[in-house]
Parts: C-alpha cells; structure tokens; sequence
C-alpha cells in the first residue's frame, strides 16, 4: 500500500509538473452568419455572412499531448442581406465562453499544431438593425434597437450556447493563430414560428505568456 501511495504521489508531481500554463490576448475577425427558419420581420431565411471581430484573453494548460483552451472574449457578429436593393444587417454583440479540449498532433522544439472541439456559452449584451437603401427612387436608411431578454416581447434571447472546432499552430516563441468554427445549437429568437442559429467562421491571432 505505502509503495502504491508513493507511486501515485510521485506519478502526480511528474504530471504536474509536466503541464504548462499561460495566459495570452487573442484578437481575431469573423465570419458570421444567422440560420432562420422564422417568417418574423427581424430575419429572413436569406442571409450572407457578416464581417466581425473578437478580443479577448485565452488561458491554456498543456500536458503532453492535450491542452485545454478556455476564453472569455467580447464578440461582434450577426448577417446581412441583400433584397430589391435593400441591404438589411442584424449586429449582435456577445460575451463568449469557449472551451476546446484540444489534441497536439505536431509538439517539436517548443511547436505545435492542435486540432480539437469543444462547447461555447454565450450572453448577449446588444443587437440592433439596420435597413438601408432606395425604394422607387426614395432613400431608407432605417436603425432599430432590439431587444434582448426571455420575455415575449424580446426580440432575441440573452444566452446562446453551441459547439466549436478548431485547428491552430502555436511557435515556440509563444505566437499563434487559431482558425475556428461556430455552430449555434440555441435558437435565439424569441419567435413563436421557426428558429433562428447562429454560425461562423473565425480566424484569431494571440501571443501565449507563461504563468
């Protein structure tokens, strides 16, 4: 028993002492798009993706050949469409949560090359609407502040949550770049027909500080 015990003890301060943990800020752009499905007028089910930007910090601890990624990073996405010269953007802004559980296939010389899923939570903290264009010759320029809550009355719901996939390289000085994908598994919309999911596409830079 005393032998089993020292093992374990001496199997936890190697592992320990294995993992690596760092901090680092993580700025990126966006692709992101809205998947509805509802007839309400906020949305329609022809959308393009919408240029955005995330910031924010990124903690990870590596052991070996696992890292865990978790962040908290301030979002700007939502879609846009383009319908008989009316160019409609809805512009959502998040507070995000990732977290990926990430495989290192590549860990040479202080490099690596991840690739690994995870979950997303998600509060929304702003969305708006914006229609602009001409109709028979007259100008529209149309701003709309939605509101954002669980009642029925709000346009859109506080929380989202959904999956993510990444694949990012990490060089031995400690900068990286991250290439990701969203997939919105809430519906957003407090609408009583359909439902609206967000998605996108994200490519972000940081720079890893050791703690």
């Amino acid at each position: 028993m005393k032998k089993f015990l020292l093992l374990a003890t001496t199997l936890f301060i190697v592992e320990r002492s294995s993992a690596q943990i760092s901090i680092a800020p993580e700025v990126g752009v966006l692709m992101a798009n809205l998947n509805s499905s509802s007839t309400d007028s906020v949305f329609t089910d022809n959308t393009d993706y919408k240029l955005g930007y995330r910031l924010g910090l990124n903690l990870a601890v590596d052991v070996r050949k696992i890292s865990i990624h978790a962040g908290v990073f301030y979002t700007a996405r939502g879609s846009k469409s383009d319908v008989l010269g009316l160019k409609a953007t809805i512009n959502t802004n998040y507070i995000d949560i990732p977290v990926y559980v990430n495989y290192n296939i590549i860990n040479k010389l202080g490099n690596q090359l991840f690739i690994g899923v995870g979950p997303y939570f998600s509060y929304c903290t702003g969305a708006k609407t914006r229609v602009k264009g001409s109709i028979f010759g007259f100008p529209v320029d149309e701003k709309q502040d939605l509101n954002v809550g669980s009642s029925s009355t709000d346009q859109i719901k506080a929380i989202d949550y959904g999956a993510n996939a990444n694949l990012g390289f990490v060089t031995a000085l400690g900068i990286y770049a991250r290439l990701s994908y969203s997939l919105g598994l809430a519906n957003i919309a407090n609408t009583s027909d359909g439902s609206v999911r967000s998605n996108g596409f994200a490519l972000s830079v940081g720079y890893q500080i050791k703690l």
